[in-house]
């Protein structure tokens, strides 16, 4: 009797090559759509989600799979969003995809699929592998399941994935770990999945929908309080803000013609409501020697107390050399090159060469040079 497979089908390309394959390889596939966000939050009734479930419907149509949409609205509200929130109205970088996955997807969706549609695994489209196999279908000496990076370097998705248990990973598949993005796009097309292999990409924050302006959009939920900007190496008031969730480390900003080499962002200050800025768009203060994260979650095993691994701060940046320290519930970490924009709320990863080691969120840093 043939394994039994749920497929998280969101309307994509990744996803629907993801079902395909799973059922050219003889498995017993089944599509479930999540509906995570609340169409009626977007202000009107002909939300994006709607034509999500209708494209990931479609898919499992042509490929003559079972289908089912659940609703984890309220899951997503309370597990994701709120936190989001809390971290931006004080002045941090959250990464809602990475609770999504660990929360939604590799818990709620993996419980749904176990409990209610007897899966023996879960698989989605994520650009990521197991020291399992693709298809989770190797043994490991040691018993352990271990995230890798996917073959294309720039589609992987490990980043997102750092915070994933054991117990999640051993009955996840990843299809897509040994392909290229280029290769799913052609697969698609070439097995009358046309609409899947067209279909936009979306890059954005998945809630935002037809707004796709962030700014816009986490206005209606935190209440903006008003402070001042203030240039970190003079002291000086360079002009004013209206919430400091309004910005991010490392970005421009608009004072007028104050300096000609402009002004950005160098820290968030939540609590008093400050933004702090400094010229020039390579000042030393704005690249970290080091930063401090709190409690990483380990996937497998922590590394030793004094190591030197690759980390991984934003998800478009390559893996680079670093040293850390564990102590207690903090990680020291030191890069081989000084950081841009490393802000607290930001997720470090950690690899060991192709695998993915665990993360965790990034409390302090430290500059090359030292600011008011």
């Amino acid at each position: 009797m043939p394994r039994r497979v749920v497929v998280g089908l969101s309307g994509g390309v990744d996803s629907a090559v993801s079902a395909l394959i799973l059922k050219n390889k003889g498995y017993d596939v089944i599509g479930v759509h999540m509906m995570n966000w609340d169409g009626m939050e977007e202000g009107t009734s002909s939300c994006p989600r709607t034509k999500d479930e209708s494209d990931a419907r479609m898919v499992a149509h042509r490929l003559s799979i079972p289908f089912y949409s659940i609703n984890f609205v309220k899951e997503y509200w309370n597990e994701v969003f709120t936190k989001m929130v809390d971290g931006y109205s004080r002045g941090k970088t959250i990464v809602p995809d990475i609770d999504c996955n660990s929360k939604i997807k590799f818990h709620h969706l993996h419980s749904y699929a176990l409990e209610r549609l007897s899966a023996d695994f879960i698989a989605t489209g994520h650009y990521a592998s197991t020291s399992r196999g693709d298809f989770n279908d190797k043994e490991t000496i040691d018993g352990k399941c271990r995230l890798l990076r996917g073959r294309d370097s720039l589609k992987d998705q490990t980043y997102f994935l750092c915070t994933l248990k054991q117990e999640q990973l051993r009955r996840a598949i990843f299809p897509l770990g040994s392909m290229t993005k280029n290769q799913v796009k052609n697969m698609a097309f070439e097995n009358g999945l046309v609409e899947a292999s067209r279909r936009k990409e979306s890059m954005g924050v998945c809630f935002v929908g037809k707004k796709k302006d962030f700014g816009q959009f986490i206005e209606e939920y935190i209440e903006g309080r008003c402070g001042s900007i203030i240039d970190c190496m003079s002291g000086e008031k360079i002009g004013d803000h209206c919430g400091v969730h309004n910005f991010t480390v490392g970005k421009r900003l608009s004072v007028g013609s104050k300096s000609h080499l402009g002004y950005f962002v160098q820290k968030l200050d939540g609590d008093n409501g400050i933004v702090y800025a400094v010229e020039s768009s390579t000042h030393p203060s704005l690249y970290s020697t080091q930063f401090t994260v709190h409690t990483p979650e380990w996937i497998v095993d922590s590394p030793s107390k004094d190591s030197r691994v690759l980390c991984r701060v934003q998800r478009s940046h390559s893996p680079i050399p670093c040293s850390i320290t564990l102590d207690g519930s903090l990680t020291t970490v030191i890069p081989s090159r000084p950081l841009r924009a490393v802000c607290p709320g930001q997720m470090c990863v950690f690899y060991r060469d192709r695998e993915c080691m665990g993360g965790g969120e990034v409390i302090s840093i430290n500059a090359t040079l030292k600011t008011q």
